[in-house]
């Protein structure tokens, strides 16, 4: 019987596994942990890119987005054009990365600030998503010359033209010199872009210029091909002012945003990518971790354009 026993318990010390060390999550996002398994995560490198970033004005900040973003838009306004587009997407108001970090509306409204104090014209018309929507920010945004109104009604998007025209043009106190379109976004039986090409030729016809905010016009539906290739053309004819927006990769199986780097348009720099600094891969939320430029030019403003193939 003890000779049984003790077979038993040998086979059980057999199969137990042995103890191993933990692993300390610090020392593996160490850098020195990291240099044992690839060179690029060094200390040295991520000195390197930070100062790169540093040289080409990476915005570090909230703040300095706003401001980057205020003056790329007034010059591309002082440089003449009827219809421009902004895409402001920092963590907060980039619809990517709403798992991570939701939607803020006080960070849209300090974008719609920075948007007006900027624009270089005397009276402004600000067409928000809905009633709800203008009465919020006319009551937290108080800039002479702004006024705000809904754009879609209850009928929905592209069923009542006229009523488009009236609520933006019809109830200004005066004629705008500049409207500015936030946040519109196609949904299923819901074409909102049937309503901003409205509210752009009826602003064409006044001498009005058009600024899209953070706008989302791809198809959500099959369309047929005529249909198609108008609403692609009306895409293309805004040109960039701005752009700002996070790139990321998702981690599988958990779904979780990894960020690689970000995309950004300036009236005068032009298009530009950084890549992420490797040891501030990992998405947080804070801004302070760009370097390593790569070459971006002609990218598409990708919310605004993918879902059309990209701009010609």
């Amino acid at each position: 019987m003890r000779a049984i026993i003790l077979v038993i318990l040998t086979s059980i010390r057999a199969w137990t596994p042995s103890p191993r060390p933990r692993r300390c999550n610090a020392l593996r996002a160490h850098p020195a942990f990291k240099q044992k398994k690839d060179p690029k995560y060094s200390l040295e490198a991520a000195v390197e890119a930070g100062e790169a970033a540093q040289r080409a004005s990476v915005p570090q900040s909230f703040d300095d987005v706003l401001d980057e973003m205020g003056a790329s838009v007034g010059a591309a306004l002082d440089s003449g054009g009827a219809r421009f587009l902004v895409e402001c997407l920092p963590p907060g108001l980039n619809p990517e990365l709403e798992m991570t970090c939701p939607y803020d509306p006080s960070r849209e409204l300090a974008v719609v600030q920075a948007l007006l104090n900027a624009i270089p014209r005397r009276v402004i018309r600000v067409a928000c998503p809905s009633a709800g929507d203008a009465a919020m920010a006319a009551r937290a945004l108080d800039i002479e010359g702004c006024s705000f109104c809904g754009l879609s009604s209850a009928p929905g998007a592209g069923k009542d033209p006229a009523g488009v025209v009236k609520r933006v043009f019809g109830k200004a106190p005066d004629v705008p010199d500049c409207v500015l379109v936030v946040r519109p976004r196609n949904s299923v039986g819901d074409p909102v872009i049937e309503d901003v090409m409205t509210c752009a030729e009826a602003a064409g016809g006044v001498g009005a210029s058009v600024v899209l905010l953070n706008p989302d016009l791809g198809m959500k539906v099959a369309l047929g091909i005529h249909q198609k290739d108008r609403w692609a053309a009306f895409v293309r004819s805004f040109a960039p002012a701005y752009h700002f927006s996070n790139w990321c990769a998702f981690a599988r199986p958990s779904c979780r945003q990894i960020e690689r780097g970000l995309v950004r348009y300036t009236h005068s720099g032009q298009w530009e990518g950084f890549h992420a600094i490797p040891q501030l891969d990992e998405f947080n939320g804070d801004l302070k971790r760009y370097g390593r430029p790569f070459g971006a030019e002609g990218a598409p403003p990708m919310p605004f354009l993918r879902a059309f193939g990209g701009a010609e």
